[in-house]
């Protein structure tokens, strides 16, 4: 009878940490920024998506001679997840409105994703194009990125 109380203790025990560390999964997925472009033909994709505690780059090409998958991370420190958010008004964000469609012409276009609690908005634009409003994000973005491309 003493084991089945132990052995009770312990899963309820265990369930409830999982449960917690669910949570605490949970408050760090509140918002996750992607940036990058995506090119027509052979030229592939270049992504970096940032949440507050680790930065994730993946570059696909899909044909040709530099054909391949390249997946790199880091972890984002407060400090740096703080710079970056204070360079966003992200209620400004909300009200862009830019969808090219270059890549639908074997262009590139450049993209920003800001997911925040669920809901997802996003701008696609000309490559190198600086967004009216966003620069300084823009331009932290372009470093976040090159961090990965200077050492590939």
């Amino acid at each position: 009878m003493k084991n089945h109380f132990s052995f009770i203790f312990f899963v309820l025990s265990t369930l409830i940490f999982t449960a917690c560390l669910k949570e605490d999964l949970k408050t760090h997925d509140k918002l996750l920024i992607e940036f990058g472009s995506a090119c027509g033909w052979c030229a592939g994709e270049e992504t970096i998506t940032i949440s507050e505690s680790k930065i994730e780059y993946i570059r696909n090409i899909p044909c040709g001679e530099n054909e391949g998958q390249t997946k790199l991370s880091r972890t984002y420190n407060s400090e740096e997840w703080e710079g970056l958010i204070n360079s966003l008004n992200y209620d400004y964000f909300l009200t862009l409105d830019y969808n090219t469609c270059n890549v639908c012409v074997d262009g590139c276009d450049e993209f920003i994703f800001i997911t925040k609690d669920g809901e997802t908005h996003e701008i696609r634009y000309t490559p190198g194009n600086e967004i009216e409003g966003i620069e300084s994000f823009q331009e932290k973005l372009y470093e976040l990125l090159a961090g990965f491309t200077e050492s590939d």
